[in-house]
């Protein structure tokens, strides 16, 4: 195949240039394909690349002959300008679209086929052997697009949009068992150029497939069912290739979908420590841990310290909900959790079939009552996605599943000429939980996020725990007293609710028209946001307000305890003092305040919930000092989110540089000395370790 040799071959899994995801990670998906194609075709030219605005300039300088998309539910719409912007500059540019978006099932098989009838070939499934087999073929044909239809029998996993929209589908290739046979893109010198710039994560996989069936997950399918892995030798050599050249604030990502659960995992582990006393890398692990085999997961958990967080993707805690949506999740999950010294952040879906807005509260309630870590929770939206059984479950109306599209976390850019907006189909109702139970029930949820999010009140859940009281007691009795809560409060419920409501819409054209008209908005944080901007609200711009609403409540649950008055008293200056900067007592040139407690509060911490307050009853002295962290403007803490930002400023998106409420705390002195451990979270660790 001589005439393969100036063939130039662009694979990209593209996000928003320099305004839209920041840390983005290393495209591993394509690098793979990439590896495998030079492997099997060495002479042929072929490129990685991830960044928009990198892209373009490949498009207007290179003109690729051969352009490979990976789609994504975060860049289908990008990739959709970024392959048609090919087109315009050079008509013969072979398309060819992969990834989880590709389905010949769509809902909307309208929109699909007016986003994809452009593509020449669309490739469904694992795409390595796939896209192999289409380049040869390809190259046989001597680049002429339509004979290589014509064989398409003898393309695996491929198919193609016909003038009639019909799908015209090649045979399914068996997945790949021995995974070693694809080369690794880092180990081959693909990714050099991620690595070294410091806004890319190394993204790494050590096994495919899952052996779960849940109905609202591409790989629940029969497809995904079999588990394959990578050797132990040559996950360790990409790890120490990405080591040795990597910046080790960036962190690391595992694409997995049960990390932690496999024997081969403790290993892997293991090696990582060693790179972690080396390198001081991976400091940041993302991963979704296993659902089995939990002694595994917080073994690997211990092994690899603060680095990693164990995600506990629950989905829900009822069992007709499980059922319904074919999950199981381990039978001692609780116990597990119970056990864990570090923060764990396990993840529900909303709504799912079966459940009820008391079933979501209840299992929430459920899982914050367990006595261990004070713990946060993740709660996604129901996000209907291609190649799942859930898909198929609207398009055949079963649970009366109820669909509308909103834009997807703010991925809006302007791209070669045209704003550009990703939408989400989210599931807004079902069978048995209405609209308006929906958006009740994202109340909770926005509640539950600022009172856990992050570790700001440990104090006071603690404290509960200490007098025997569950600990959803209060974000309950918050919860089922909205109307009478101060005004500001019960408006920032509202405005939330009402964001989202705004943003929803019957089809994704809407979607388009709506943030075309408030594309500044979005771009500069006015915006947008959902969750995380009104929990931030609730801190930054009504703190005094938020903390006199909780104590308030928590006087209520604790009146006929006696001495609680006293203490509570206590805890709420303490933790006014320690806020001091967000609260309206703050003076300027006020570096330090001194104050007398009747609690040693500090050292109580040490112990609780274990032990009672009333037991540190000591008077003592202590001083809050302000931090680099604590003395920024509420205007700074905004940005800080990538909310409220002055026209024209770009935002970067570490979510370590996020200044949660628990980083612009005060730093706590004792009059008398004594050494006690300084209040401390997750977040400001992590942070002090790579020395942000």
């Amino acid at each position: 195949m001589s005439h393969s040799s100036n063939l130039e071959v662009l694979l990209i899994d593209p996000c928003f240039g320099d305004t839209g995801l920041a840390n983005p990670t290393i495209p591993l998906s394509v690098g793979l394909i990439g590896s495998y194609l030079k492997k099997q075709i060495p002479d042929i030219n072929v490129t990685v690349l991830k960044k928009s605005t990198d892209i373009l300039s490949f498009l207007d300088n290179k003109k690729p002959d051969v352009f490979g998309i990976c789609n994504y539910l975060w860049n289908t719409n990008l990739a959709n300008r970024l392959s048609r912007y090919a087109l315009e500059i050079n008509p013969k540019t072979y398309i060819v679209f992969g990834g989880p978006e590709i389905n010949k099932e769509p809902v909307d098989k309208k929109n699909f086929f007016q986003k994809y009838s452009h593509a020449d070939m669309l490739i469904e499934g694992e795409g390595e052997l796939a896209f192999i087999q289409l380049i040869k073929i390809y190259l046989e044909e001597r680049r002429d697009s339509k004979k290589v239809r014509l064989r398409i029998n003898e393309l695996g996993n491929c198919f193609y949009i016909n003038e009639q929209h019909q799908f015209v589908s090649g045979p399914r290739f068996s997945r790949i068992k021995h995974l070693d046979g694809v080369p690794s893109p880092y180990m081959t010198g693909l990714f050099d150029h991620f690595l070294e710039d410091d806004s890319y994560q190394p993204l790494i996989q050590t096994n495919r497939g899952c052996p779960y069936k849940c109905t609202f997950c591409d790989e629940g399918s029969d497809y995904y069912n079999r588990i394959n892995y990578h050797a132990l030798d040559y996950v360790k050599e990409e790890l120490n290739y990405i080591a040795e050249r990597v910046n080790p604030s960036v962190g690391m990502q595992i694409a997995d979908s049960n990390w932690g659960m496999y024997k081969q995992d403790v290993e892997i582990a293991l090696h990582m420590r060693k790179l972690q006393d080396k390198y001081n890398w991976p400091m940041q692990i993302s991963c979704s841990t296993g659902k089995s085999q939990l002694p595994r997961i917080k073994n690997v958990a211990e092994i690899l310290g603060n680095a990693l967080k164990i995600t506990n993707a629950m989905q829900s805690r009822n069992s007709d909900v499980l059922d319904a949506i074919k999950r199981k999740n381990a039978s001692n999950l609780d116990e597990f959790i119970k056990g864990l010294d570090s923060v764990s952040a396990p993840e529900f879906i909303l709504p799912l079939p079966k459940e009820t807005k008391k079933t979501f509260v209840d299992g929430l309630n459920g899982l914050l009552d367990i006595k261990g870590p004070v713990l946060k929770f993740a709660v996604y939206p129901a996000l209907l996605l291609s190649n799942t059984e859930m898909n198929s479950d609207v398009k055949n109306k079963n649970q009366d599943l109820r669909v509308k599209y909103r834009q997807h976390q703010n991925l809006v850019g302007w791209v070669a000429g045209e704003l550009v907006c990703e939408t989400e189909c989210n599931i807004y109702s079902t069978d048995t939980m209405n609209e308006k139970d929906v958006w009740e029930a994202r109340k909770y949820v926005i509640l539950m996020y600022a009172l856990l999010n992050e570790e700001p009140l440990n104090e006071i859940f603690y404290y509960l725990d200490s007098k025997g009281i569950k600990r959803s007691a209060l974000p309950m009795s918050l919860y089922n007293n909205i109307d009478t809560a101060p005004s500001e409060i019960q408006k920032c419920f509202n405005q939330y609710i009402n964001s989202i409501i705004s943003e929803c819409f019957v089809t994704e054209k809407e979607v388009f028209e709506y943030m075309k008209k408030h594309d500044d908005d979005y771009k500069y944080g006015r915006k947008g946001g959902d969750l995380l901007r009104y929990c931030q609200k609730f801190w930054i711009d009504h703190f005094d307000a938020m903390m006199e609403w909780i104590f308030q409540h928590l006087n209520i649950i604790f009146t006929d305890i006696k001495g609680t008055k006293e203490e509570l008293y206590e805890l709420h200056q303490y933790l006014i003092l320690l806020h001091y900067e967000r609260s309206r007592m703050y003076s300027v040139g006020k570096p330090s305040i001194e104050k007398k407690f009747d609690y040693d509060i500090l050292r109580w911490m040490e112990y609780a919930p274990n032990k009672k307050l009333s037991e540190f009853k000591k008077v003592v002295t202590y001083y809050f000092e302000e931090t680099k962290f604590s003395k920024l403007s509420k205007e700074k803490v905004w940005k800080s989110f990538g909310f409220n930002l002055p026209s024209k400023e770009k935002f970067n998106n570490q979510w370590v540089k996020r200044l949660w409420l628990s980083r612009t705390q005060r730093r706590i002195s004792r009059g008398d000395k004594v050494s006690s451990k300084q209040r401390m979270t997750h977040a400001t660790s992590i942070a002090e370790k790579i020395g942000l």
